[in-house]
Order: structure tokens, then sequence, then C-alpha cells
């Protein structure tokens, strides 16, 4: 990419790439994991008469804000290194198959800390939601559980969620799609 690219959203007052890997737009992947919270008999607990939705986020050790579990894509990459540092291994490419029967989210420019005057992130998030126990449980039985650098768990859909960069915004359109408490 040319080092001359500018940011579409404007001058960040940061020249180069920065942390990001290359000049341009930096493309990245956030799988929104979705599932109902469900109250101890199994029902689906509501707010304010609408269903609650959680979802599975990851918090770095070093950060006070959880995140989507996604990130930046090398270029030819299917799953970003972030994922596949939470999913086993043996189950990548039966996840991929899960996403392409997910709902696009949002496509386009992400507000990221990261993001110079010549290099930002545009992503795409999918949600995958796991309606069925079953699906739900080939998730959970994938997850690596025993990382040292970050947390994993299932979180609350809800405006006061602590998320990384402008994650929260996906999570509010995930949850109109389903016409969930955010």
């Amino acid at each position: 990419m040319d080092p001359l690219e500018e940011n579409p959203m404007g001058r960040t007052g940061i020249r180069g790439i920065g942390s990001l890997r290359c000049y341009g737009p930096n493309h990245s992947l956030h799988p929104v994991l979705t599932r109902w919270r469900r109250n101890i008999n199994g029902s689906i607990s509501r707010k304010n008469s609408k269903k609650m939705l959680e979802i599975l986020a990851v918090k770095p050790i070093s950060s006070e804000h959880w995140a989507l579990p996604g990130g930046t894509l090398a270029p030819g990459e299917k799953l970003p290194s972030k994922l596949k540092e939470i999913l086993k291994e043996e189950f990548w490419q039966q996840f991929e198959s899960l996403q392409v029967q997910g709902t696009e989210v949002y496509r386009g420019y992400l507000d990221d800390p990261r993001n110079t005057d010549n290099a930002w992130i545009e992503t795409l998030a999918i949600n995958v939601h796991f309606e069925t126990q079953e699906k739900l449980d080939l998730l959970t039985s994938n997850l690596l559980d025993r990382e040292p650098d970050f947390s994993i768990r299932w979180q609350v859909v809800d405006q006061k969620i602590p998320l990384f960069a402008n994650q929260k915004e996906i999570l509010r359109k995930a949850a109109e799609n389903f016409r969930a408490h955010y």
C-alpha cells in the first residue's frame, strides 16, 4: 500500500502505520458469538420485557476492557490469530463453516485507538448465534480454557459492558437484530 494513503475519517495526528501491519486499510474479523441468557429453570431471561443476550468475550490480562474474540487478519488468513488462541486447532475449519451461516452485523471502518493518518482498521462483524444446547456444547468444548494471557467468559449484552474500541456499536446492532435488550 501507498504510505500516502489517508484515513477516510480524517487525521488522527499520528503518521505512519503505528502498531498496525500495513498502510491503508487493515482488515479484521470480529465474530459476535451469542446465546440467550437463561434462568435457572431454563427459560430465557428478560429485562424490560426484552430477551437478554450473552456474548462470548475475551479480556487480555493487560487490559481493563473486554473485547469480541477477533482481530486483524494477515493477508490470506481466514481467522484472526487472537481467535485461534482461544479455539482448539481441530475446530478452526468447523468454526469457519459456522461463520458462513452467521449474520453480518457490521462491515466498514472501525474507530480504533491504533488507527493513524495512514493506516486504519476496517472490520467485518459476523453474528453466530448458538440457539441450541448442542451447538453451544460444540463451541464450549472447543474453547481453550487454560490460556494465561487472557480470560474468556459469557457476558450479558448491555450498554454498560466495558468493551474495547467501538465494539459496543457492533453489539447494539446484534441486539437489534434479535430485538433483544441492550
